[in-house]
């Protein structure tokens, strides 16, 4: 008989997790005439010896409802059960009934075949077996055995003989190395149950199986290694879970290792973990003194064994080197879980991959929502367009549909809960505190950086933000690039900042909360603020605020947005001295541009006055809505005197097409001073052939004249509609 091997008898339909409510480990159903002083006796005491609770019925000479009540309890109460096929196993009417409560309670059974053919069990009405005449008897004895009970016990046998389990075969008729070989496996498969995934996990099988056939099967037969990268609380840890229970069966050896982050605090927790990791592949229960050490263990005892390793929220490089290397053998496969990219990167996942959770469907989350808050997959018809509202609020966050379920139960008579719960799904301090860990993790500039995009920046190209923080910060580049790494900021193709609706709440939080009076933008803020006016340093005031402009004058004030606000009555002793940035939207009669000469980035949506960047020496970005009054006089007057500027943009500038530039030979020398390298026009003006050509002869003209300042480093936009 061919030598069976571990995966085979662990069909993946059957699934259980050996939890404290566990009693045994192993239940063993035998007929005690045929194996009870011989095997069993054997086996029970190795199983005993490696620290392993078997139940082992010394009772069964005795009858009664009272015993088997207790037999079932036991059965029901272990991880693994062992029936032990002999000659006279079918002749017991006790070890029937034990065989099929093993099948009704759906777990984990593997099958000992002693000195009897698997097929002999498996169809015993089928030949002239053993197992045939014990069948017969029973159903000579109708006083006894109803004809149902004895159907069921023979579906039972034969649902058992169709999992691959021991026979005497596999160790040429030793007994003592039949006990050895089933001893190790069952030490083995208990080290390898399967992992409880969710209570519910909606959605988490289907990504689950497409990423094992991604990641697990359908790759090269190397050493693969695969990421799951995503914020807090967006399910990585339960979908490697699911990705675990389906696939380590197919491996020599398996190891999950939880919370690598929270678990490693210095080497010596490094040390555990790698010692957790030999122990499950390999049962290595020594010392491991030193990272070093242990990275000389993982190559002398990991190089021939297929291993299915995952690694749970991974977040340093240290932990990286210490737990993922080369010496897996090939056909093994690494999963590591994390909320930063660049940390995949380091421990070697190529970016073909990583999987980024992006949330549940729409009728997933709906689902999850409605498990909790209903207790069913689908929501009180009263409650289903609230329903549908606050799982569109979540984004498809699990975490967040889970707590704000369970938070609603029983709150189906109180639409006031319901309503409070839609306007603060992300403040959940459940959810608060697992988003929050990344961000506490920044360095004070990505802190800086990352709030200020949360409360102004979202939607924004990150060129203008830029210009405002290199004022103030020196690693503004790396720092973005570390918020995008981590899922912080998602920066699109075009370069507008995004984030997730509940980052963006909890970012406004902080700001509000611990940060206060730093960055106001709604009028509650403003006057939540007051008493704290001089620490101001952003401010977005709208035309409801108009009664605080006595607010604009704040020492620290470097970023001001004002928006439908007459400004008439400002005057140079309530503008801040070293504002960095002045977006005026709509604003009747702007002030002048002396008064805010520092300014490195400048946006005017509305009317346009020259007069309010004639004196801004120092501004880098410019932007204009709207007309303006002679594009000659703009080109030729203000740009000369913007010696700093590198950006241009023109939106709806209906005026361009009015006015040529001349004699631009007569002005190469002045053009040539100038730092633009990229000018970005929107000509959205409903302009005739002839018109849009005089116009673009125009810009061109100006591209000729910044290419001269800004040579290789060119970067010119015409854009037209």
């Amino acid at each position: 008989m061919e030598e069976f091997k571990m995966e085979e008898y662990i069909p993946p339909s059957i699934k259980i997790l050996f939890q404290g409510d566990k009693e045994y480990h192993v239940f063993l159903s035998f007929k005690g005439e045929d194996v009870r002083k011989n095997l069993v006796d054997h086996l029970h005491e190795a199983l005993t010896a490696a620290g392993l609770h078997v139940f082992l019925d010394t009772h069964k000479l005795e009858k009664g409802d009272k015993i088997w009540s207790s037999l079932e309890r036991a059965i029901r109460s272990s991880a693994i059960h062992i029936p032990i096929f002999s000659r006279g196993y079918a002749d017991s009417a006790w070890c029937l009934r034990e065989a099929a409560t093993m099948v009704n309670t759906q777990g984990l059974i593997i099958p000992l075949f002693y000195d009897v053919e698997p097929t002999h069990v498996r169809y015993p009405v089928k030949d002239s077996s053993q197992y045939q005449q014990a069948f017969l008897k029973h159903y000579d004895h109708p006083d006894r055995y109803q004809r149902g009970e004895i159907e069921r016990w023979k579906v039972a046998l034969h649902q058992i003989c169709s999992h691959s389990g021991w026979s005497m075969d596999i160790t040429g008729g030793f007994e003592a190395q039949l006990v050895k070989r089933v001893v190790n496996d069952v030490i083995k498969t208990l080290d390898r149950v399967s992992l409880e995934v969710a209570k519910h996990p909606v959605g988490m099988e289907r990504i689950a199986e497409d990423l094992i056939q991604k990641f697990i099967l359908n790759s090269e037969g190397g050493l693969v290694k695969s990421g799951i990268l995503g914020i807090g609380g967006i399910s990585k840890t339960t979908l490697a879970k699911a990705m675990f229970n389906q696939v380590y069966a197919h491996f020599d050896a398996a190891s999950f290792v939880f919370n690598v982050r929270t678990t490693v605090a210095d080497s010596v927790c490094l040390t555990k973990l790698q010692k957790q990791i030999l122990k499950d592949l390999t049962n290595y229960d020594g010392k491991v003194h030193s990272v070093e050490k242990g990275i000389s263990l993982f190559r002398d005892r990991l190089g021939g064994k297929r291993v299915l390793l995952i690694l749970d929220d991974m977040d340093g490089r240290e932990q990286s080197e210490a737990l993922v290397g080369d010496w897996l053998a090939p056909g093994s496969r690494v999963v590591i879980t994390s909320r930063d990219k660049h940390i995949l990167h380091v421990a070697g996942v190529s970016p073909e991959c990583i999987h980024e959770m992006s949330g549940l469907q729409t009728n997933e989350g709906l689902q999850l929502f409605s498990r909790h808050s209903f207790l069913r997959a689908s929501p009180s018809p009263t409650y289903e367009a609230f329903s549908k509202r606050i799982v569109e609020a979540c984004k498809g966050h699990p975490l967040s549909l889970e707590v704000i379920g369970s938070l609603l139960y029983d709150k189906k008579n109180d639409p006031d809960c319901w309503t409070e719960a839609f306007h603060n799904v992300a403040l959940h301090p459940k959810i608060y505190e697992i988003l929050k860990i990344s961000y506490s993790g920044l360095s004070e500039e990505e802190k800086e950086i990352f709030l200020d995009i949360a409360c102004f920046f979202i939607g924004e190209h990150k060129r203008y933000p830029i210009v405002f923080w290199k004022s103030m910060y020196r690693s503004v580049k790396t720092a973005i690039s570390n918020l995008s790494l981590k899922l912080l900021v998602r920066i699109d193709d075009k370069g507008v900042f995004h984030m997730h609706d509940h980052l963006r709440d909890m970012g406004r939080s902080i700001a509000e909360k611990e940060r206060e009076g730093t960055r106001l933008w709604e009028a509650v803020h403003l006057s939540r603020g007051e008493s704290n006016n001089n620490n101001i340093s952003r401010l977005r005031l709208s035309g409801d605020n108009s009664q605080r402009l006595e607010t604009l004058y704040r020492p620290g004030l470097r970023f001001l947005h004002l928006k439908n606000l007459p400004l008439d009555g400002i005057t140079p002793a309530m503008l801040p001295p070293n504002l960095m940035w002045l977006r005026l939207q709509n604003c009747e009669k702007p002030f002048q541009s002396s008064l805010v000469r520092n300014v490195w980035f400048f946006a005017i949506q509305g009317a346009f006055h020259f007069s309010l960047v004639d004196n801004i020496w120092d501004l880098r970005i410019m932007q204009v809505d709207g007309d303006i009054p002679s594009f000659q006089y703009l080109l030729f007057n203000i740009l000369g005197n913007l010696l700093q500027l590198q950006h241009l943009e023109l939106r709806n500038c209906r005026n361009l097409n009015k006015e040529l530039v001349h004699d631009i030979d007569t002005n190469n020398q002045l053009f040539g001073q100038l730092a633009i390298r990229e000018v970005v026009t929107h000509l959205t003006c409903g302009l005739i052939t002839g018109q849009r050509r005089r116009v673009t002869v125009a810009i061109i003209c100006l591209m000729v004249l910044c290419r001269k300042s800004a040579e290789a480093t060119d970067k010119i936009q015409l854009q037209g509609d």
